[in-house]
């Protein structure tokens, strides 16, 4: 083990040490001499006083410091010993009892458990799943599942034109996307893979049976349709071609479907003639898009296909043949669109299965199964070709991107590997730097093992001993927070031993230099420690669990940096001063044992040798000593640092103020990565269509809000409440009638045009009363055409509630008519529908929005304004509904973007609160510390700076106020505080005039600052390259408040 950088040559150090008579006389001289360098502070322990306290003995040592002084060794490996017993534990009774091996909180269901929004969330999403288990366990849910019938997967292609013509203007164009699909619809392999497109009535079927996959959903299926008819699209586009036939198109709507239900509101809007009209035109319309089946040629005139779909796109009732593939810019008059979308269907599972008598752990393994299998087929036979289509280089014409659910988990862990790859770039500078500031590989190893080890015992005092079980993934910042902070300390302790040779008053024996170095070092990164924990707990203002949980598990991580660096890197001070730190001239790598004469009584000679001449120190510390204070200590200079720097807070509050709430989607991905183009594409350049999943909105009755009596997420993160159930809801005739009545305006009132997300013209609605009402009167649900056209309205269909325990268990197990999968109506309407097996606990019904979708995090500016459309709703529901079944209806969604919506107004709300607690408690720390309070004042006011810069530099690189930005700003005052923190600490405690103070605490802590900002914004710079938006913006975050904070 090769050691450098000792402070003092042996070799030139002869003198032995005077008597004490003689010493305290050298010492009282040097101190009159005024060329020589007083000590920075007075060591009044040995100086002035004597008195003996349970801290200290008669000489003022520490008495901690002299047992470490006398017994390094056992110490460090006791502490040692300790760090690894606490780290096995923690594996022991932490991470083997995690599921699955994972330690953290899933993310999800992350909200002010008091705010209506998650406490109706809440209410639908535990009652939903406590009837779910009821019907489980009574084997209601017990079904056979015919081979590749269920939706396994989707693979989504999103296609960017690199020509002003558009997709569809030219056949190469076409021919490139055509290619895409091609991949997975020429391989035979793929039929044993697909979604299966079986016939209605799935009990005629047989193993002989001939079923074909689903076709993809993509606008290339009308310009590869086997059979083209240019004369009759032709006819369609000039009938089109007049407004007026189009306006009687969407006015007749579903009514010309004469197999459909025709709401009487909606026949009342147009004459026999015009209905006739509708339907003579939807049939011949229907003959035409039957052949879009992508199993032809490429037509001849696609020009007449684009225009046909820009007239078709007009038509609400056929809009959803077409509308899916191209981009809100196109229309009639801009026939090119610059983008364009498809899906294809993956199914499952993979042989007919039954999963009655399975349990719910068994019924997983399953699935789960499927899954691999799917995945292993795709990234075997497929994956290269995708990759070779979405090469820039393979069309020149296009660019391609895609996105599967079935592999996305394996991009996502690709990424967060590639960017776990950069982190480990920033801890190795931060291990370069610390060896090469200590000048020793022990003390490099001793700091990094002090850093890294902080997290898992931390970790341990987190969980184990406070007993808090919400570990957040967020918490994987304090690993960045603990290599600044901590490396920030290990600087003060070592460049205080440093300068501690420089001081002739505490160099008589290494148990007084040391008390000297500790008891300096230990106060002021006690109270940067302290002030930058009381910073982070400052979270816990927040209602938000995950911010809670990281805000308290930080605290803990800087409470044992600071205990590890003031025992075990202490310690290994003492063993680096008695074996290592000056062998390495001496060709010695090793500790061949204790060094006689001690470094401590060499330094102490080399003073005494020098004739009183100042001792010369390392050149930064000069240079800080020197120049810099001096250039502070100059009136112009500080006039000149005054202007800059007041103009610069001046633009930083103008920018600051200019901050605003994010409007869009935020993104998680760098905005160049192909998965994060495709999302982006798709959430910007697509309108609405009619094939687009739509999120959905319960309106429930049945339902109190969720008790939240005794909850406590950070201690129990998966208790969230028990279910409420009205007592009273009554499912009566009158409330059966309006829960019809109030789905049926849903699907065709005009005024909700834009609020309900619509499907060939009528509205995505979900009412199971509507398909229980005709199985009451048919007795069964094979005929679609009848339950679809209504007739049994005209019944007496009303459901008497005792007969529902003998309908209930057949009417789960029917195959639902809205849905051309062959889904199950106890699968459709698995939240609406609050039977239990014994009772129906609740009713709802839902609807899609039309803006709103089950995917990503909207901005709080669109998910409010739909949110307070659908509160006006509720309140509708509640005069029509309400007074006949009893209670007041529960509006709620259960994708959690209303409860996300409040979530982005808290962080908002966090961030300012946190920012300026943690200004105020950095104050009160500073002014009980130093007991000065200007110092306190400027101190926190330089803080205060900090924060405005950041932010307002943050505005000037066009960030918005998202949940990113938010957490990392009420986290800026925990890790601007340690530089101005220490400097004023330094400042209190020198001795001499203003300017004389300055010179010290620039000279004794000018190095230690110097050398923490480097390693900090160095550390950051990798993480600009990460491609997950927190870790980069975080690490931007660090280097601007770390710089600024300098």
């Amino acid at each position: 083990m090769q050691e450098s950088d000792d402070f003092v040559d042996n070799a030139e150090v002869t003198a032995s040490p005077n008597s004490q008579e003689e010493e305290k006389k050298e010492v009282d001289d040097a101190d009159a001499a005024p060329d020589v360098e007083k000590a920075v502070v007075p060591y009044d322990a040995i100086q002035n006083s004597k008195k003996k306290s349970c801290w200290s003995d008669e000489r003022g040592n520490l008495k901690v410091v002299n047992l470490v002084v006398r017994n390094p060794c056992k110490i460090f490996w006791l502490i040692i010993f300790v760090v690894m017993a606490l780290t096995f534990m923690l594996n022991v009774l932490v991470f083997r009892k995690a599921e699955n091996g994972n330690p953290f909180t899933l993310p999800g269901n992350e909200f002010d458990l008091l705010d209506v929004r998650s406490m109706q969330y809440d209410s639908l999403r535990l009652a939903s799943d406590q009837v779910k288990g009821a019907r489980d366990a009574a084997g209601m849910e017990g079904k056979t599942t015919l081979k590749q019938s269920q939706l396994e997967a989707i693979q989504y292609w999103v296609f960017e034109a690199s020509t002003p013509s558009g997709l569809f203007g030219d056949e190469q164009s076409i021919q490139g996307m055509k290619d895409a699909y091609d991949i997975f619809l020429n391989d035979p392999g793929y039929k044993d893979y697909c979604l299966y497109n079986y016939p209605r009535n799935v009990s005629l079927v047989t193993e002989n049976t001939p079923v074909e996959c689903t076709a993809p959903l993509t606008p290339l299926l009308m310009y590869y349709a086997s059979y083209w008819n240019p004369e009759v699209v032709d006819e369609v586009i000039g009938e089109l071609k007049d407004p007026t036939k189009i306006e009687v198109l969407n006015r007749v709507g579903v009514c010309a479907n004469p197999l459909a239900f025709c709401p009487p509101q909606i026949a009342e809007t147009f004459t026999p003639q015009e209905q006739v009209y509708a339907i003579q035109f939807g049939l011949k319309v229907l003959n035409m898009t039957s052949a879009w089946d992508m199993k032809g040629d490429l037509v001849d005139n696609i020009t007449q296909a684009t225009e046909l779909a820009s007239y078709l796109v007009l038509v609400d009732v056929y809009a959803g043949a077409i509308d899916f593939g191209f981009d809100q810019t196109f229309s009639v008059e801009n026939p090119a669109s610059q983008y364009s979308r498809g899906i294809l269907f993956w199914g499952g599972p993979y042989n007919n299965r039954n999963t009655s008598g399975l349990s719910e752990e068994e019924a997983k393994e399953v699935n789960e199964a499927d899954d691999d299998q799917l995945k292993k087929y795709i990234l075997d036979n497929y994956l290269e070709k995708m990759d070779k289509q979405s090469d820039k280089e393979t069309h020149a014409s296009l660019n391609s991107y895609y996105f599967m659910t079935a592999i996305i988990g394996d991009v996502i862990l690709d990424i967060v590997t590639q960017d776990g790859l950069l982190a480990l770039f920033s801890f190795a500078f931060v291990f370069c730097w610390i060896r090469l500031n200590t000048g020793s590989w022990f003390l490099a190893f001793v700091g990094f093992f002090e850093i890294f080890f902080s997290i898992p015992v931390a970790w341990f005092l987190f969980t184990v001993v406070f007993q808090i079980k919400y570990f957040s993934t967020l918490n994987t910042l304090a690993l960045f927070i603990v290599a600044a902070i901590g490396a920030d300390d290990i600087f003060i302790f070592i460049d205080a031993y440093k300068q501690s040779q420089y001081h002739l008053d505490i160099l008589t024996d290494l148990e007084t230099r040391m008390s000297w170095v500790y008891r300096r070092t230990g106060t002021a990164m006690a109270i940067t420690s302290a002030t930058t924990c009381a910073a982070f707990l400052c979270t816990l203002i927040t209602p938000l669990s995950s911010i809670q949980s990281f805000g308290i598990f930080a605290a803990c991580v800087i409470l044992i940096d600071y205990v590890l660096v003031m025992t075990l890197f202490c310690t290994a001070v003492v063993i680096y001063h008695d074996r290592f730190e000056s062998r390495a001239k001496c060709g010695c790598c090793c500790p061949c044992g204790v060094q006689n004469p001690s470094v401590t009584e060499n330094a102490k000679a080399a003073i005494e040798a020098n004739d009183g001449d100042e001792m010369k120190r390392d050149r930064v510390s000069e240079f800080f000593r020197t120049k810099v204070s001096s250039f502070v200590q100059k009136p112009v200079a500080r006039l000149v640092l005054a202007i800059v720097f007041l103009s610069w807070v001046s633009v930083s509050i103008w920018q600051a103020t200019k901050i605003e709430p994010t409007k869009e989607n935020e993104q998680f991905l760098d905005e160049n990565h192909p998965l994060q183009k495709s999302i982006s594409i798709l959430d910007k350049e697509f309108p609405t269509a009619n094939d687009d999943l739509g999120m959905k909105v319960y309106f429930a009755w049945g339902l109190g809000l969720v008790d939240r009596s005794g909850v406590n997420r950070l201690l129990e993160p998966e208790n969230f409440g028990v279910p409420a159930f009205e007592s009273n809801f009554d499912f009566n005739d009158q409330c059966q009638v309006e829960l019809l009545s109030f789905s049926d305006r849903l699907k065709t009132d005009n005024k909700y045009r834009g609020l309900i997300k619509r499907k060939n013209g009528v509205g995505q609605v979900y009412s199971f009363i509507e398909e229980l009402a005709a199985f009451n009167v048919y007795g069964n649900l094979n005929n679609c055409t009848e339950v679809k056209k209504g007739d049994w309205r005209n019944a007496d269909w009303q459901i008497d509630t005792s007969d529902l325990p003998e309908m209930m268990p057949k009417f789960l197990k029917q195959k639902t008519c809205f849905a051309d999968d062959g889904e199950t109506v106890g699968s459709r309407y698995s939240k609406e529908l609050g039977w239990d097996g014994n009772t129906l606990k609740y009713a709802a019904v839902s609807a899609e929005s039309d803006k709103l979708d089950p995917f990503g995090q909207d901005s709080e500016f669109l998910t409010r304004k739909e949110y307070d459309q659908f509160i006006l709703l509720a309140e509708e529901a509640d005069e029509l509904v309400s007074v006949h079944c009893s209670g007041s209806v529960v509006m709620t969604d259960l994708d959690e973007k209303f409860v996300f919506m409040n979530n982005q107004s808290i962080y908002v709300q966090t961030a300012i609160q946190s920012a300026i607690l943690g200004v105020c408690i950095a104050f009160v720390v500073l002014l009980i510390s130093t007991r000065v309070f200007h110092i306190a004042l400027f101190a926190s006011l330089s803080i205060t700076c900090v924060l405005i810069s950041v932010v307002g530099t943050m505005v000037m690189l066009g960030w918005y106020l998202g949940s990113i930005e938010s957490i990392l700003i009420g986290i800026i005052a925990g890790f601007s505080v340690d530089y101005v923190v220490h400097l004023a600490h330094a400042y209190e405690i020198a001795s001499g005039d203003t300017y004389e103070r300055i010179t010290e605490a620039f000279g004794d802590l000018g190095i230690s600052v110097f050398n923490g900002m480097i390693t900090s914004v160095v550390a950051s710079i990798p993480l600009f390259f990460c491609q997950l938006q927190f870790f980069a913006k975080f690490g931007t975050f660090l280097c601007l408040t770390i710089a600024f904070s300098w």
